[in-house]
């Protein structure tokens, strides 16, 4: 019998594969173990864990979970509003066309959420991290 294949957390800890890890979407707790794994020297390492672990909570509550949710609750609202006013369909077809603009609205908010939640963290929380220090040029 052959023994399936390691996963990618069975294989040793490489430099690439440290940084697909780290860099994919994962939940904020598999980062933070993720980089506790990482084999480093320098002081600080939990400060840099805890720093990606908030930033990952607080962009994926963001641009995940609570802008996406209200943006789509409103664009379905509106559209229910405006199918109620608009046309004479019966109610079961205007939620169903309801649902499908807001299920048609994902692909078109995604991105432009995503650039603001990555301009918001960068003018505000992100500028309140302690700084990594960069070796001199001396």
């Amino acid at each position: 019998m052959v023994s399936p294949a390691p996963t990618c957390w069975q294989m040793p800890l490489t430099k690439a594969r440290r940084q697909e890890r780290i860099s994919c979407l994962c939940p904020s707790w598999i980062k933070c173990l993720c980089a506790h794994q990482v084999p480093s020297p320098e002081a600080g390492r939990s400060t840099r864990v805890t720093v990606a672990v908030v930033d990952t909570f607080v962009w994926q509550a963001l641009a995940s979970v609570a802008i996406p949710g209200f943006t789509i609750n409103r664009v379905c609202a509106a559209s229910l509003y405006v199918l109620g006013t608009a046309t004479r369909w019966p109610l079961a077809v205007r939620k169903w066309t309801t649902t499908a603009i807001g299920l048609l609205a994902i692909p078109i908010i995604i991105h432009p959420i995503d650039r603001s939640v990555d301009f918001l963290l960068d003018s505000s929380l992100r500028k309140l991290y302690p700084s990594v220090g960069k070796p001199s040029s001396s």
